[in-house]
């Protein structure tokens, strides 16, 4: 009987240090497994913005696209006369921004302004956290 108590003893302990075991080394692999971090602007991290202007017409002036993220401002100009934008109904322009660290879900803004109306359309979009262009899509007419 005694021996017996030994034996379920030992199994109790055995279990015990496999459950241990277990779990330090999930704890060990969690903490080299990298996480998820900010687009650091630095080589293939680099924070992009896709602009898509659509719904362009025969009428539709000179576009001036503004993208905005923290402190840096860049712009793009979309002139329809240009020969080779002749009889597109949509553009896209992918605007980067190298030497800025962005943070996921720090806010960023796109405005539209048109020469017809110089009226400024603006949309307001956050840093996905995945590591992939943010995409804006903008109706023109």
């Amino acid at each position: 009987m005694v021996r017996d108590v030994v034996i379920i003893m030992k199994k109790k302990y055995a279990l015990g240090s496999i459950i241990l075991s277990g779990l330090i080394f999930c704890s060990v692999l969690a903490s080299t497994t990298p996480k998820a971090a900010a687009e650091t602007g630095i080589g293939k991290d680099v924070f992009k913005v896709v602009v898509t202007l659509y719904d362009i017409t025969n009428s539709t002036k000179d576009i001036v696209t503004l993208v905005n993220v923290g402190d840096q401002i860049k712009t793009k100009e979309f002139n329809p006369q240009d020969p080779k934008n002749e009889g597109m109904d949509k553009v896209s322009y992918t605007i980067t921004f190298p030497n800025l660290a962005v943070e996921d879900g720090q806010a960023y803004k796109v405005c539209t302004v048109s020469a017809e109306n110089l009226k400024m359309k603006c949309q307001e979009g956050k840093n996905s956290p995945l590591n992939r262009p943010e995409f804006v899509d903008v109706k023109v007419s």
